[in-house]
């Protein structure tokens, strides 16, 4: 499984909106994430859809997050972008197996692990990537994200 690029942008603006913690213009998001102002656009209106962040319109508007550090997951950013997370076609909802073979399947049983360890690890917090203090000083977005 590999995120696609707008999964990465999405996890990128709700970083760089948890660390600001106000409202910020498209441009200064664009400008201090890497992500290009042609996709801002596509990926509000997902996180928008997702309850993620909201907009404030006007001369002083932007985005900001809708809900807490501590209420946001990784995973949550990328379920509201991918079509499926899932690492295999049988873990599907409709557990499809062209071999028919989902109820004693070991090979299944084996992806089902994989599964919830992966979901697991998504599942940090926002938060997690914040200093922990009062005062919540932010980690510099070029830091959270190294080549």
């Amino acid at each position: 499984m590999q995120l696609n690029m707008t999964t990465d942008y999405g996890i990128r603006v709700v970083l760089y909106l948890a660390q600001k913690n106000s409202v910020t213009s498209s441009f200064e998001i664009c400008t201090n994430t890497g992500v290009p102002f042609s996709y801002m656009h596509k990926i509000a209106r997902v996180l928008k859809n997702a309850d993620i962040i909201c907009e404030k319109r006007g001369a002083t508007g932007g985005f900001e997050l809708k809900k807490t550090v501590d209420e946001i997951s990784i995973l949550s950013i990328v379920r509201a972008f991918e079509k499926t997370i899932n690492i295999n076609r049988c873990l599907e909802p409709d557990a499809f197996c062209s071999r028919n073979a989902v109820p004693h399947c070991a090979v299944r049983d084996f992806y089902v692990k994989i599964q919830d360890k992966l979901n697991e690890m998504l599942d940090v917090k926002v938060s997690t990537f914040l200093k922990s203090s009062q005062n919540v000083s932010a980690v510099p977005v070029d830091m959270l994200y190294t080549a």
